[in-house]
């Protein structure tokens, strides 16, 4: 029996390639393409124990090392509830890979004499590889295209109010145009509730969204910091929404006037 080291260690290179990106696609993990390759790389080496003498259970342990170096070298390891949860996205995306695979290598790499099962040379994995390698690169790539127009969106954001210097990602909203009617200065919208000033002590601005209108606390900040850039070339007030704030992992909101400070 002839065994083609290159063509096996490529083919479990591309599947470990695919797994990844597969679990990237699942929990929505845009990680780089060259930590990708890195880690189907690490997870192509697993084939080389199987020329050792190594017995079964020392195999699976190797192989489990060798899933969590695969997992920590594509998306990291910021803790460990994070990279189980890859671990088990990486995990069933093999069990159904796998079990594709081995029903395609069933109905069409074997010929059936009786009880016997004979394979007859179709390269199944090299045909699933053609095929599922463009539709999940596509998907990757989409999904990473998707993400870098988010992160536009998204500004760190530093205010001093209270003599307190509080931190945000803050998420510009397009949409929130609401200014002050004094002096039209733009609103920033946080949710802090312990630091929400009393009624007596706030500028007033009055606003409506679709079936509810209010009148918004405001204050005008110590200091703001936007990307550590110091906002002096316009004035801006601090809003404090009642509601928490959500947008894509943020919790500040930006106005469009923005824009034009960038």
């Amino acid at each position: 029996m002839k065994i083609y080291i290159d063509v096996v260690f490529f083919i479990n290179f591309m599947f470990d390639l695919l797994l990844l990106i597969s679990v990237g696609l699942e929990r929505k993990i845009v990680a780089k393409l060259r930590r990708l390759f890195l880690g189907a790389l690490l997870g192509s080496f697993s084939i080389f124990f199987l020329f050792l003498p190594l017995n079964s259970f020392t195999l699976f342990l190797l192989k489990a090392l060798i899933s969590i170096c695969m997992v920590i070298a594509s998306f990291g390891l910021p803790n460990k509830q994070y990279l189980w949860n890859n671990l088990k996205s990486l995990y069933g995306s093999s069990i159904i890979l796998g079990g594709l695979m081995y029903v395609l290598n069933i109905q069409f790499s074997y010929k059936q004499e009786g009880l016997l099962f004979f394979h007859d040379g179709t390269s199944i994995n090299l045909i699933i590889i053609m095929i599922a390698s463009p539709i999940l690169f596509y998907l990757y790539f989409k999904q990473r295209k998707r993400k870098k127009k988010e992160e536009n969106y998204l500004h760190k954001v530093e205010i001093t109010y209270n003599n307190q210097t509080t931190s945000f990602q803050g998420y510009l909203d397009t949409g929130n145009t609401i200014t002050d009617p004094y002096k039209k200065r733009p609103i920033i919208i946080i949710h802090d509730q312990k630091n929400t000033p009393p009624i007596e002590k706030s500028i007033l601005v009055p606003y409506g969204t679709v079936g509810h209108r209010g009148l918004l606390r405001c204050i005008i900040p110590q200091t703001l910091k936007i990307d550590e850039k110091e906002m002096t070339q316009r004035k801006y007030l601090i809003g404090f929404s009642e509601e928490e704030i959500n947008l894509n992992g943020a919790s500040c909101i930006l106005p469009s006037y923005y824009l034009e400070e960038e």
